[in-house]
């Protein structure tokens, strides 16, 4: 089903420009604290962003068989993805944190003819090889540079956050975009906040910078809780495959706002592992069948 529909297309086009801008956003935040600390701070703004946007919509009392899924789905979701990518990004750059993240979409799709059982073809089977061949180049390309664990729990972040996706559609596609959206938020703020006590154990936790707090409004407002609603509303209205066919624009937004933004300047290898990612979303994704 292709995003034919207006208000879809300027969602999309919202969500792909603030995640792109998050990478570089990220790596100048984390100047100021440690990622747990940072972690929390996301999580605490998007969770009131969510209930200022969207409070007349959301409903409260969710059921008790919601309760596991919707804590499961804030964990892989919200709490694993995010502090792998904030621990990736303190040893590597933010372009090359973007373009391991973004190997999702690729992820996603295998995941969901696993589960979902999604149709596919050969095409995919190539789209799932050159993505995998991407990471390959760039996770060599870490080995010979010092960045393997680096890029090695970037990596995993991804895994974390495609499991995510394919879980929300599996069991939580009919619960409603908003509550969802606020409730993986919610169930992730005091694991979140413990975790940045324990490395973070004094009164500085609570006295942010200015500068850092900036920052974390931009990421945590439109880049999460607005984009989260996005993505959320888009892998329900929409095939995962069909989303993920477009997501490698994320990570090449992303390379060009930390080259402007950080003066970050992709190796040839971080180049040649975009283009086999991008290529093998683009495959992977199109290539699967109703």
């Amino acid at each position: 089903m292709r995003m034919s529909r207006k208000n879809d297309i300027v969602l999309f086009v919202i969500m792909v420009s603030f995640w792109a801008l998050n990478y570089p956003l990220v790596k100048f935040a984390l100047n100021y604290v440690d990622s747990f600390t940072l972690l929390f701070y996301r999580i605490l703004i998007s969770l009131v962003g969510v209930l200022i946007i969207f409070n007349r919509k959301l409903r409260f009392n969710i059921r008790r068989n919601e309760i596991i899924p919707l804590f499961i789905l804030s964990m892989l979701n919200v709490f694993i993805f995010m502090e792998l990518w904030f621990i990736a990004e303190t040893t590597i750059s933010s372009s090359l944190s973007a373009i391991l993240i973004y190997t999702y979409p690729v992820i996603s799709t295998l995941l969901s003819i696993i589960f979902l059982k999604e149709s596919y073809n050969r095409y995919v089977i190539l789209g799932i090889i050159l993505g995998f061949s991407g990471v390959i180049v760039i996770f060599f390309h870490g080995l010979i540079s010092g960045l393997g664990i680096g890029v090695l729990i970037a990596f995993l972040g991804s895994v974390s956050w495609a499991s995510g996706t394919i879980y929300y559609k599996k069991y939580l596609g009919g619960t409603e975009r908003e509550t969802t959206n606020f409730y993986q938020f919610a169930f992730a703020i005091v694991p979140a906040l413990m975790v940045a006590g324990v490395f973070q154990p004094n009164i500085t936790l609570f006295e942010p910078n200015l500068t850092f707090l900036i920052i974390v409004i931009i990421i945590g407002f439109p880049g999460t809780a607005i984009a989260y609603y996005a993505f959320l509303h888009l892998n329900r209205e929409y095939r995962v495959s069909t989303i993920s066919s477009f997501l490698f624009l994320v990570p090449a937004l992303s390379v060009i706002f930390s080259i402007f933004l950080l003066n970050e300047i992709p190796s040839v290898y971080e180049i040649a592992g975009l283009l086999l990612v991008s290529i093998g979303i683009i495959f992977s994704a199109k290539g699967i069948n109703k």
